[in-house]
């Protein structure tokens, strides 16, 4: 039957019960030390002890009721919940457990009917003064009577929550350094002391082809044979606590193709600091290899590109500085690398002060991003002899569209230039020539007039003014024809003037007039309103259009028409347009007019409409055919307005 004691409500009032139950209780039961651990009965059951014991504690303490209620706490416990002595005495451990533990926190008197069982302990949720959540350690002992029944409870809080914190960082940490491993790009393994295999990752079964359960516990299988002696002394290093970060090596695949790869390998150490294992891990840059090698070949190759080429190149930075050049600049200009390295090319005389503003715009449109193509301009070289040169240049930029500089290509057409204009003098000397006889014809029947009219001014016949203003008039046509076969027959300098395009079209008219009317040709000139005057070498362009006339009088052998128009309504460009009524050009050979050398003529050179176009092209203008067979040809040359 059970023995009702009445519950003392304060420590005082329980020691006349003490040497009672110090008769009828085991002296070696087990009820709890001050450190979180159990003591003997004897031990708790002497007042004085117990007093110091509880009132001492590190660890918060309270004298609890069979109902659970508070009887006396000590100094830790206010501590560890934050209320003060007077304000939890009499409150239940219910009364300060967080809702979420309720559930589990039933009468203390449930958990110890079972008369074999002295102590209890439950990790649990109190709920602080403030508000916070206190994890704790609950431990409860029970003191019972001569007859096993509960007496009260002591109960021991400790406070768990620096410790919990801690475990659920732990345990966080460890999923994600657990995730970190599964779902790694690279290929991961551990291998012990012995070099067998603990683990690996999804990437390795990935790059290396072996699956987990095939190599766990067996040799890494992903050295190559050649290499196994390294690896070994590699992996000694490492046991005695080296690192190795970013080995560039092979690595060979289940089916036995080697990779590239960049390996990483660290100690894996115990709490105690001794290495226990290797931790590795690689990636595959097969293909990041493969593109270096890529990158090695093209850098050679553009290295070859830039010091064999024939053309001088010059690379600068954004300031305009040289960086670099070419053997081909040395021999071109005569300036070595040494000297212009780091220099801004307008300080030596390599370009001519009269270029130096074309140059700084040039240098303005690169840095905008912009190229600079087939320019015909002047520079010098290191000894003060002028070069003509065909000037290339482009933004040079990385692989983000960052400009870094700019490179210009110079071609030397120094010897081009010089043979352009062989080329055109002798083209002036074929057009006189094959104008020659026709000149002199005409040439002959004024000079027939003019003998026949002194005779009769001999003989006294006629009327002597009028002969005399006939002899006149014919003698200045002689000189107008002779002036113009001149300009043709002697080279002239080049020297761009404004002129009348009508007087200058008028001029080559009466020039190949006699030619014509041979040919039974007529001329109709159209000259619409508007500009009518350009800016241009006089002597050059007459040899275009006595060309181009020629060659349409040459396509009508039994006679036509050929009509010139000029029309500048727009007042920037002057088109000039040549039509003939001859046999026209087959489709096929109008596709090769301009090549050196191509003719249809059996007595032709194949460089008239070549050095024409030429010719046109230096006065930034352009020419375009168009042709029918047996219909004619019409020639339109368009020429900028002054």
């Amino acid at each position: 039957m059970k023995k009702k004691i009445n519950k003392p409500t304060s420590l005082s009032k329980f020691k006349g019960k003490f040497a009672t139950l110090s008769n009828t209780l085991n002296k070696n039961d087990i009820i709890v030390d001050q450190g979180g651990h159990m003591a003997t009965t004897l031990d708790i059951l002497q007042p004085d002890l117990f007093s110091q014991v509880f009132k001492y504690s590190p660890i918060g303490m309270a004298l609890l009721s069979d109902e659970g209620k508070m009887l006396q706490i000590n100094t830790s416990l206010c501590q560890t919940i934050g209320y003060s002595e007077a304000e939890i005495l009499g409150m239940t451990l219910q009364d300060i457990t967080h809702p979420d533990d309720l559930d589990h926190a039933s009468p203390i008197s449930n958990h110890f009917v079972d008369s074999t069982m002295d102590c209890y302990q439950i990790e649990k949720c109190f709920i602080h003064k403030n508000g916070s959540s206190v994890r704790v350690l609950l431990v409860i002992t029970c003191i019972r009577d001569e007859s096993r029944q509960p007496l009260f409870f002591i109960s021991q809080i400790k406070d768990i929550t620096e410790r919990k914190l801690a475990e659920e960082d732990l345990k966080a940490k460890t999923e994600q350094l657990q995730s970190f491993i599964e779902n790694n790009a690279d290929a991961m393994w551990v291998i012990d002391v012995d070099d067998f295999l603990l683990e690996v990752n999804p990437a390795f079964e990935k790059l290396f082809g072996w699956s987990a359960e095939e190599v766990k516990n067996r040799k890494l299988p992903i050295i190559p044979n050649f290499l196994k002696d390294s690896i070994e002394e590699i992996h000694q290093g490492i046991k005695v606590g080296e690192t190795v970060i970013g080995l560039e090596t092979t690595r060979q695949r289940k089916d036995g193709v080697l990779i590239n790869v960049e390996a990483t390998l660290s100690p894996l150490r115990d709490r105690n600091g001794s290495v226990i294992g290797i931790t590795g891990i690689c990636r595959d840059v097969t293909n990041r290899k493969r593109a270096e090698e890529e990158l090695k070949a093209k850098t050679e190759q553009l290295e070859s590109f830039i010091e064999n080429n024939a053309d001088a190149i010059v690379i600068f930075n954004n300031e305009g500085y040289v960086q670099r050049v070419n053997e081909a600049f040395e021999t071109i200009f005569g300036w070595s690398k040494k000297e212009v390295f780091n220099v801004e090319l307008h300080k030596p005389p390599f370009i001519p002060t009269e270029y130096c503003k074309e140059f700084n715009l040039m240098l303005e449109q690169v840095k905008q991003g912009q190229s600079i193509i087939g320019v015909e301009t002047i520079r010098g070289h290191k000894n003060g002899d002028v070069i003509n040169v065909v000037l290339t240049a482009s933004p040079i930029v990385d692989g983000k569209g960052t400009q870094l500089g700019w490179s210009a290509t110079l071609r030397n057409i120094t010897a081009w230039k010089i043979a352009q204009e062989h080329l055109q003098n002798s083209e002036k000397l074929s057009v006189a020539g094959q104008l020659a006889a026709g000149i002199a014809h005409e040439i002959r029947n004024p000079i027939t007039s003019i003998k026949g009219f002194i005779q009769l001014m001999k003989s006294g016949i006629g009327e002597k003014p009028k002969y005399f203003d006939i002899i006149s008039s014919e003698i200045e046509r002689i000189e107008l024809i002779l002036s113009e076969l001149l300009i043709l027959a002697k080279p002239q300098t080049i020297k761009f003037e404004r002129k009348d395009i009508r007087v200058l079209l008028s001029q080559v008219m009466t020039l190949l007039d006699t030619q014509a009317i041979l040919n039974n040709v007529e001329f109709s000139a159209e000259f619409k309103p508007g500009a009518t005057h350009l800016y241009c070498d006089e002597n050059q362009l007459k040899q275009v259009f006595i060309n181009f006339i020629k060659n349409s009088i040459e396509s009508m052998p039994t006679g036509g028409k050929i009509t010139i128009e000029i029309n500048s309504d727009n007042r920037q460009q002057m088109l000039i347009r040549l039509i003939d009524q001859g046999c026209g050009i087959p489709e096929d050979v109008l596709s090769k007019l301009g090549q050196p050398f191509f003719t249809t003529k059996e007595t032709g050179t194949g460089l008239g409409f070549m050095v024409s176009k030429k010719i046109i092209e230096n006065h930034a203008g352009s020419v375009h055919v168009e042709s029918e067979l047996n219909k004619g040809t019409i020639i339109e040359i368009t020429l900028p307005v002054t």
